[in-house]
């Protein structure tokens, strides 16, 4: 007889990994997979799945490496204990993204092998994942800036060189609220060009039209907008984007490991401020300090660390250093209208630590770590690009 196998999965947006993972797992004997159901999937995702129970569990038991399959009867990380322990099998399989101390201790309660798998491709086909496909598709993304706000502007990096960090945001139907904090003036001119056909370029290609499009004038001018915006638009994941005194960064990267995006989508959330008022300055009484700056920096260096590390001590410093460093020198960003409200927030205590996403004055405050605060928006990035694939 054939030894039992058990998976257990959301299979949501089944694609070639999903295969792949279950081809593997038969090597062990027959597969039986559990299937987690809508409601499980919603919580631990924090969003429905694509395709609903019935529609994932047809697609597993479709495939020819599964022996059956069935819907899970529990609820989150462990919705399948009631199965496992009726099913007894002889190996119970997860990737290595889906290991838990909590699945591997009830394998060893139940005398069950627990096996975990390296993530790997069929050979000769590209690595997928249903975060990363998840993110390619729909409209446009949204910009939020993480770390080193202001850094992108001449007059501040000619003092004091430095990152500003941006995520590249999965839309979200609150985000359409023009409130300001998240790109949306740029992403404006983003739409124009995608209407025009004009998007599928090079990502940092396409943030340098969008760029000189808004400004309407040459690097070597003073446009309004800094460049943040435009790449924190277009560049996939998280870019850190090194300015040293000029309009464009000297050195651009991004991070796109599914695990560095996912604990920042752990802890990070949006919480919408009253909107800006319509006389907002944000460089109203600015005066650009050395100690300040280099706090700026240093906050923004935190914040790199903070996303490469996967520190959630390193992202909480980070924001409270950012959030001072602008306050000595851009006092505009702070009006007391808003302030109120933030003070608010706090006094409650749903959340760690806050900062504002761009220049302040209202719009979106993104906080670290919120716990049951009602209007709060669970912030999903982006890790392929979907600008260019957006219709």
């Amino acid at each position: 007889m054939a030894s039992k196998v058990f998976v257990s999965g959301c299979f949501d947006l089944l694609h070639s990994g999903h295969a792949a993972f279950l081809k593997t797992a038969a090597r062990f004997g027959d597969v039986y997979v559990g299937v987690g159901r809508d409601e499980t999937v919603a919580g631990l995702k924090r969003k429905p799945p694509v395709n609903n129970e019935a529609e994932r569990l047809f697609m597993v038991k479709s495939l020819r490496y599964v022996k059956d399959a069935f819907l899970n009867s529990g609820t989150g990380v462990l919705d399948f204990a009631a199965e496992l322990t009726q099913l007894r099998p002889d190996v119970f399989v997860v990737n290595e993204d889906g290991h838990t101390p909590e699945k591997a201790a009830l394998c060893a309660r139940l005398g069950i092998e627990y096996r975990v798998l390296q993530r790997e491709p069929e050979p000769g086909l590209m690595s997928r994942s249903s975060t990363v496909l998840r993110s390619c598709g729909g409209a446009l993304p949204y910009r939020a800036e993480l770390g080193g706000g202001w850094l992108d502007q001449p007059f501040i990096s000619r003092l004091q060189p430095g990152y500003v960090v941006c995520a590249q945001l999965v839309p979200d139907p609150a985000f359409a609220q023009k409130c300001g904090g998240l790109a949306t003036s740029t992403r404006a001119y983003l739409q124009r060009l995608q209407a025009a056909g004009l998007n599928r370029m090079a990502p940092e290609a396409l943030a340098e039209l969008t760029f000189r499009y808004e400004n309407g004038v040459d690097m070597e001018d003073h446009p309004i907008s800094g460049a943040q915006d435009a790449l924190g638009l277009c560049i996939p994941g998280v870019s850190l984007q090194y300015y040293d005194g000029g309009y464009w960064p000297r050195e651009l990267r991004s991070i796109t490991d599914e695990a560095n995006l996912r604990f920042l989508e752990e802890h990070l959330s949006l919480y919408q401020l009253p909107p800006r008022r319509a006389d907002f300055d944000p460089l109203r009484g600015h005066a650009p300090r050395q100690d300040s700056l280099r706090k700026l920096a240093s906050s923004a260096e935190l914040c790199v660390k903070a996303v490469e590390c996967g520190s959630e001590t390193a992202l909480s410093g980070s924001f409270t250093l950012c959030r001072a460093a602008q306050g000595e020198m851009f006092p505009a960003m702070f009006p007391a209208h808003v302030m109120r409200e933030v003070e608010r927030l706090t006094a409650a205590g749903r959340f760690k630590n806050w900062k504002f996403t761009g220049s302040g004055g209202g719009g979106w405050l993104l906080l670290l770590d919120a716990v049951n605060l009602p209007g709060t928006v669970p912030i999903k990035i982006s890790a392929c690009n979907p600008v260019a694939d957006a219709v």
